[in-house]
């Protein structure tokens, strides 16, 4: 597989490398494409018939923000908001990244047609110490 195959450029913001999660089960496959900036998301379910692929499924949707959490010691993906979320599942996921949980959350700002970054730090995976801080 090449690295240009991995990822491809977001139809809404266009963040040039939106993810691409693959999956197979015997003659289906499936291939979502999300936007870890902005949200947008497609998803294309192919089926196979001696290495020729017939698309059965395709879907497009509008991203209204994306967001990952990676709780101590685990690890979680990248999730995306398909509709603008509540006020309510906003604060959770900010007191979420203030206790400890490392991530970030995106919002989609229509107004300016781009993602607004409200928490964390999307390349926050671990807690790196300073040269010479014992402390993680």
């Amino acid at each position: 597989m090449m690295l240009t195959d991995m990822h491809e450029t977001c139809e809404q913001c266009r963040f040039a490398y939106a993810r691409i999660d693959t999956e197979c089960w015997g003659e289906t496959s499936s291939r979502r494409v999300m936007c870890p900036i902005c949200g947008w998301t497609k998803y294309e379910e192919q089926v196979w018939n001696f290495a020729l692929a017939t698309t059965v499924k395709r879907s497009v949707m509008q991203g209204y923000g994306a967001y990952r959490l990676i709780p101590p010691g685990g690890f979680s993906g990248y999730n995306a908001f398909h509709v603008p979320p509540s006020g309510e599942v906003v604060t959770h996921i900010r007191q979420l990244l203030d206790s400890g949980w490392k991530g970030y959350l995106t919002l989609w700002d229509e107004e300016k047609g781009k993602a607004r970054l409200l928490a964390g730090h999307p390349l926050q995976k671990f807690e790196i110490p300073a040269a010479g801080d014992p402390s993680p």
